[in-house]
């Protein structure tokens, strides 16, 4: 059964960012497209999408355009900033298109924070330990995603349990928490720990706008936690990446590293079907809804 349709759950990042549920459709390369980011965001959740899914740069405002035709929900764009030759034209792109949220990586989004701040435009910034977290947070950054072991792509290694707290803790902003989140029980469990929402990728790439190929679905829907390698030796930094396609990578059988080595996180195990995206997100709600209602609760001597 689907959520109805005025069914909310609150937290400082739903009521940031005027939406209903506190989920975010991560950005991912390669995958993330209109398509996807419209059903999401019609299904009541932030949607991102990576500014160089879209080439030459004038797809890419058309990108935004047509997303803008489709949906008057908020979603938003991931810029990356290192070694990005039209990552100005992008941003030049966003501010001008009035696109609700950044979310930036690999780089210092300082000079980006103070021009979406002025534009209106909320910022959110990938870290994976204190380190950065303190750096954009400094910046002005509205909330830190806090990229811990298990994610898809670029995964930091600290742990779910001890990052997701800590950084809320030490930097006192909202943290949006990734890793490893497939069900709604685990976006309860992540609200648990202290996170203000859940950024959701790998269970993504399974649904049916996605542009990833049906290969690469079919693979995540076989593959479980044991068959995804953590290495740095798809782009220097390590990352989460599938066994199948990283063997072949090794043994030169791949035309194009990002096309062909597939991202995802250790929760592939817990991914068995292919659904439209407002399918996944009516089941994360239910699963979440289902999780609160089942925790043991104190009996009475417990209590005493």
């Amino acid at each position: 059964m689907s959520p109805s349709a005025d069914s909310r759950i609150s937290t400082p990042i739903t009521d940031m960012l005027g939406i209903r549920y506190p989920i975010v459709a991560a950005p991912m390369f390669l995958v993330s497209n209109v398509d996807l980011v419209v059903a999401a965001a019609e299904a009541g959740i932030m949607a991102a999408f990576p500014s160089l899914n879209y080439r030459p740069v004038e797809e890419f405002r058309k990108a935004v355009r047509e997303i803008k035709t489709r949906t008057d929900k908020p979603f938003g764009v991931n810029l990356v900033m290192k070694l990005t030759p039209r990552f100005e034209e992008d941003l030049k792109i966003c501010l001008d298109e009035g696109v609700p949220l950044l979310i930036t990586s690999l780089g210092n989004p300082t000079d980006i924070i103070k021009d979406a701040h002025a534009n209106g435009t909320k910022v959110f910034c990938d870290v994976i330990n204190l380190r950065h977290g303190i750096k954009v947070r400094d910046a002005g950054a509205d909330a830190v995603i806090a990229v811990a072991s298990g994610a898809g792509g670029h995964a930091g290694g600290i742990s779910p349990f001890v990052l997701y707290p800590w950084l809320k803790e030490e930097l006192g902003v909202p943290i949006i928490g990734a890793g490893g989140i497939a069900t709604g029980g685990a976006i309860a469990a992540t609200l648990a720990l202290g996170a203000d929402a859940a950024y959701v990728g790998t269970r993504f790439i399974a649904s049916a706008e996605s542009a990833a190929g049906d290969d690469y679905k079919k693979t995540i829907c076989e593959c479980g936690p044991e068959d995804v390698i953590y290495t740095p030796e798809v782009s220097g930094t390590n990352g989460n990446f599938l066994a199948p396609s990283i063997e072949k990578f090794r043994k030169g059988e791949v035309q194009g590293a990002w096309k062909d080595v597939w991202s995802a996180g250790q929760n592939v195990g817990l991914i068995n079907d292919i659904k439209p995206a407002a399918e996944i997100v009516a089941d994360l709600v239910r699963e979440y809804e289902a999780a609160r209602a089942g925790l043991p609760a104190l009996t009475e001597a417990q209590k005493a």
